[in-house]
């Protein structure tokens, strides 16, 4: 159940097309008074509309497709909320994508997606709205992050660097937003039953590997409603699930050395997810001014 701390908001939810990002829109609609959706993939955010419309036939939603992994992607949409008018109230910053396997067996472009999209395309959302809110003098902010940016993480090495990224970038604007009215929340799930690992892994038969144990899951129907009661409380960080919750304080206070021995232990003769060595050809692709990458 939403709290009324979210009652007429305006709701900006990126990732929207699927898993959280969906589920974060079916929670809010009730209490809404604006659905701003923003995925790449167009159809599955219409049909995501049409589902909302049907059970909340008053709800105001915005379709707004983009790539948010490109910067004119994330111009293009803030140009439709300012010509539509649209305060945002609420961002639920969850767009991203994963990639699971050897570090040095990634496809370069497929790596330089996840980095544009998790990094540059996280930041510049933030970078743009938090003024906004801070001159309205309220706002509120869910970063989605994950348990693996609590420690370094193998396979998920470049991945788990990225949601370090926005663990550090989180913390650091709670502080800098104290006083301003405006608040955020970082969520640091574990493992969450979506398509997510699906579009993470390489080749088919790395999907066994990937998500750890039963009791590390939960459904995304948990992570959405921990993750909008935390926020309406104005909690910095949240971990949605008993046992992950207390899984990411064990292994938020490991110190590296003995982290280092688990890996080794837990790692030791199982076969290398991530499929075949990049191909050392893409590494030979040009910029537009003829230099190597």
């Amino acid at each position: 159940m939403v709290r009324q701390s979210f009652l007429g908001c305006s709701a900006w939810i990126t990732g929207a097309s699927s898993g959280l990002g969906a589920e974060f829109a079916r929670q809010l609609a009730p209490e809404a008074g604006c659905l701003v959706l923003t995925a790449r993939r167009e159809e599955r955010l219409r049909e995501l509309a049409e589902e909302i419309r049907k059970n909340h036939p008053k709800a105001q939603i915005i379709v707004a497709p983009a790539d948010l992994a490109a910067p004119e992607g994330i111009e293009a949409v803030i140009d439709r909320l300012e010509t539509e008018r649209v305060e945002v109230d609420l961002l639920v910053n969850n767009a991203g994508v994963g990639d699971f396997g050897l570090f040095y067996r990634a496809d370069l472009r497929r790596l330089r997606d996840m980095l544009d999209l998790n990094v540059r395309g996280f930041t510049l959302l933030l970078w743009w709205l938090l003024p906004r809110m801070i001159r309205r003098g309220k706002g509120c902010i869910i970063n989605i992050g994950s348990i693996s940016g609590l420690r370094p993480l193998p396979y998920y090495s470049a991945y788990a660097a990225t949601k370090a990224y926005v663990h550090s970038l989180s913390h650091g604007l709670e502080w800098e937003l104290a006083g301003t009215g405006v608040t955020l929340t970082q969520v640091c799930p574990a493992a969450v039953a979506t398509e997510f690992f699906e579009r993470a892994v390489r080749c088919p038969e790395d999907l066994k590997e990937v998500g750890g144990p039963p009791f590390m899951w939960t459904s995304p129907e948990e992570v959405v409603r921990c993750s909008l009661e935390a926020a309406s409380r104005g909690k910095s960080q949240v971990t949605p699930g008993f046992v992950p919750r207390l899984c990411a304080a064990i292994f938020s206070y490991v110190p590296l050395p003995l982290l280092r021995i688990v890996y080794r232990a837990a790692l030791s003769g199982k076969r290398r997810p991530g499929g075949e060595l990049a191909d050392e050809r893409i590494f030979m692709e040009k910029r537009s001014d003829g230099r190597p990458l």
